[in-house]
């Protein structure tokens, strides 16, 4: 039996029930033919669809090959089935960032709770809005104005938490020292681009800005850093890049949650855990798709962070397997590094105190459950 976990990152589940698709839980997101069809023909030979097969199987007591028939006669209670896998992972809870599909029924937290069978702590994702009004042709001064009052109103609002995926738009090389007059030509300069990659300097201005007022409000703050899927450039998001901007008045006043792992960046987001007081470290969506190496990543991490601020999630999101195989996940291998620290000495007490750090009492503390 795993440990209890509350997820500190997931997102809406999509899927409604029927035969499960392995090949479309995958970091590409290109919805032509061609790509379905490469996707549907290399999925069996990844590891981590052959291990959520196996497991899946084992869940649905059937073989992997009868998985889709099986799963689709499972979920026809659609709410039990669901419901099913979490309390099968000890999932308690959920920190929700719903930006990832606005318009899916579990995007409202009242509804996931329900669905799922515990508690949901939502967060506010900055970019629809700013991309929103970019593409509707707001200047920098407007657009900076309706973010601020979209945060200060997010606590009353159900908001427990802010999130940026600037490492999406124009990545994590934040200058702090952006000023609105930069940010107005920044849109001014690049109407060429697409919305998402315009307004450099308007989104650094408001991530520095939003770092303060998370601080005021007493919200945490996530940053996506590291993969993520296919429209993501991973040069540009190396949570190093960050470092000029935590140096600030407001990103050393602020809660920031780095999340993902950082993965493949694993030590220097558990250097930038260890040397910044503030910073605290999400461990998800590898879980998902790197499989063969979690314990290893998770001992990297806790081997120099403090567990203190160390949080385990899943990323989960479309298919509810997708919760519970990544709970499943970091939970085995938080036992093969628990066992083997314990082989090396450390304390049964030590060890317990940890693992409910990272697994529950982080989360609750920061979002509140």
């Amino acid at each position: 039996m795993g440990p209890q976990v509350i997820d500190s990152h997931g997102h809406p589940i999509t899927d409604g029930g029927g035969p499960l698709d392995l090949s479309s839980i995958n970091v590409e997101l290109a919805q032509d033919e061609h790509s379905r069809a490469e996707r549907a023909k290399s999925s069996p030979s990844r590891l981590s669809h052959e291990l959520l097969g196996v497991r899946l199987a084992d869940y649905l007591g059937c073989s992997v090959e009868e998985v889709p028939t099986a799963r689709e006669e499972a979920s026809r209670d659609w709410p039990g089935y669901v419901r099913g896998l979490f309390v099968a992972a000890h999932l308690d809870g959920m920190v929700l960032d719903p930006g990832w599909k606005l318009n899916a029924t579990t995007a409202a937290a009242d509804q996931f709770s329900e669905l799922i069978g515990c508690p949901v702590r939502p967060i506010l994702r900055l970019e629809p809005m700013i991309d929103r009004m970019i593409e509707e042709g707001a200047g920098a001064s407007e657009i900076l104005g309706a973010v601020e009052g979209a945060v200060r109103e997010a606590p009353a609002s159900g908001y427990f938490g802010l999130k940026t995926i600037i490492a999406y738009r124009t990545g994590l090389a934040v200058d702090p020292l952006a000023t609105l007059v930069a940010a107005q030509a920044s849109l001014d300069e690049t109407t060429h681009l697409p919305a998402r990659r315009r307004g450099k300097a308007l989104r650094d201005l408001i991530l520095r800005r939003s770092l303060g007022w998370a601080a005021e409000l007493g919200l945490p703050f996530q940053i996506h850093t590291g993969f993520g899927d296919s429209e993501i450039r991973l040069v540009e998001a190396n949570p190093l890049l960050l470092e000029e901007l935590l140096r600030t008045k407001e990103g050393q006043a602020a809660t920031i949650v780095l999340i993902h792992g950082s993965y493949p960046w694993h030590e220097e987001l558990a250097f930038l855990t260890l040397s910044k007081p503030n910073v605290y470290a999400e461990l998800s969506e590898f879980n998902l798709y790197s499989v063969g190496t979690v314990a290893d990543r998770l001992e990297r991490v806790l081997d120099f962070a403090p567990a203190a601020r160390v949080l385990c999630g899943t990323d989960g999101h479309g298919n509810p397997e997708t919760f519970w195989f990544g709970a499943l996940m970091i939970q085995e291998a938080w036992v093969r590094v628990r066992d083997k620290w314990a082989a090396q000495g450390a304390r049964p007490t030590w060890l317990a105190d940890v693992e409910t750090a990272i697994m529950t009492g982080n989360t609750a503390r920061l979002y509140g459950f």
